[in-house]
């Protein structure tokens, strides 16, 4: 071909030459424009498909692609094109393949399988490729289909969190923005509400559902006197999102409870006595002492009451008291928070030391 003038090349067809010992080629007719209806005929070898084309879900929205080289690469092997498109009522994506929107290259023509990800869930996917050389782009391998899966929604966004009735029984309110929903992502079937004071463990964890179409919702069951965590999480039928998360002080008051487990022992002429907090649930904050009070059971001594400061909201507790022990006492105690004394501890009667 005469190097100088114009011309105008057309790519005809791509086929088999099963006679020759390389059995795929490219077909370009090159006409002479300004030399009248002279047309050349030219041959390039390309490379046939690759093999063993294999699509795997690695997750809801992503891919694995695995393959095989071609037999015939037919010169030096430069790289793959993967094509991707979505499906439409089982519609075959044809020659849609030649998509730049849904086209790869890869330039690494050991590579043997590609990672896709950012797919759309719940969505079928043809999938094929070829290779190419210096020559150009190979024969195509056979369509692979495969169905993406779906995914769980977005955590919704917190928008407000206080308490309705801030002395007992007390009530809190929480508010909540939806997550927006993808395509082809499944409906919000409920949100679950979790929460428990902090730094306890999850025996305390509590847990509310409500129906899908809710923005809000109260939360009950609440004590005084403590910091809530709170999550929040939205669930679909493919599985839960992950939770937003939001913090509630309840307000102090004083315990509804008395301290636990009242007991003494005397010991070297002196009454010790022990006890343990409320319970947790009746302490309506953190306890910061305890009144005891002593009494002698003859009309001669006179009553005892003593304040004992507490740091420690959950230590067993004690206090002695250096007195006759040969005479009978009654004892009872209270815990207080900074919000004042709750009732105090059943009457213990404290019999006379017998060794005495």
């Amino acid at each position: 071909m005469n190097k100088s003038g114009l011309y105008s090349a057309q790519i005809l067809k791509k086929f088999n030459n099963k006679s020759g010992p390389n059995p795929r080629l490219l077909k370009i007719e090159v006409n002479a424009l300004k030399e009248g209806p002279n047309t050349e005929t030219y041959y390039f070898e390309i490379p046939s498909a690759p093999r063993h084309l294999d699509v795997t879900l690695t997750s809801p929205t992503s891919v694995k692609i695995a393959w095989q080289p071609p037999v015939h690469a037919n010169g030096i092997l430069m790289g793959y094109y993967i094509y991707h498109d979505k499906m439409s009522g089982g519609q075959d994506a044809g020659a849609a393949g030649y998509n730049k929107r849904s086209t790869t290259q890869i330039r690494d023509p050991a590579k043997t399988y590609f990672e896709m990800d950012k797919l759309e869930p719940n969505t079928e996917y043809a999938f094929r490729m070829n290779a190419f050389n210096r020559n150009g782009d190979g024969e195509f391998t056979e369509v692979r289909t495969i169905v993406t899966g779906g995914i769980a929604p977005n955590p919704p966004e917190i928008l407000s969190l206080s308490l309705v009735r801030d002395d007992a029984p007390l009530v809190a309110r929480i508010d909540w923005k939806p997550p927006a929903i993808r395509p082809n992502e499944g409906p919000i079937n409920k949100y679950n509400i979790w929460y428990k004071p902090k730094g306890l463990s999850d025996s305390y964890m509590k847990m509310k559902s409500v129906e899908g179409t809710a923005t809000s919702t109260e939360i009950q069951e609440l004590w005084m006197g403590l910091e809530y965590d709170i999550w929040l999480g939205a669930e679909n039928e493919e599985g839960q999102s992950g939770n937003a998360t939001e913090t509630l002080l309840t307000p102090v008051g004083s315990p509804d409870g008395e301290p636990q487990g009242v007991q003494y022992e005397i010991s070297q002429g002196k009454i010790v006595v022990s006890w343990m907090p409320p319970p947790e649930d009746k302490r309506n904050g953190n306890i910061t002492a305890y009144k005891a009070i002593l009494t002698p059971m003859d009309s001669v001594g006179e009553r005892i009451e003593r304040k004992i400061d507490s740091t420690d909201s959950t230590s067993p507790q004690r206090v002695t008291f250096s007195v006759d022990a040969k005479k009978a006492y009654t004892f009872k105690i209270a815990a207080s928070t900074m919000k004042g004394y709750g009732p105090y501890s059943p009457v213990l009667t404290i019999n006379p030391d017998a060794s005495g």
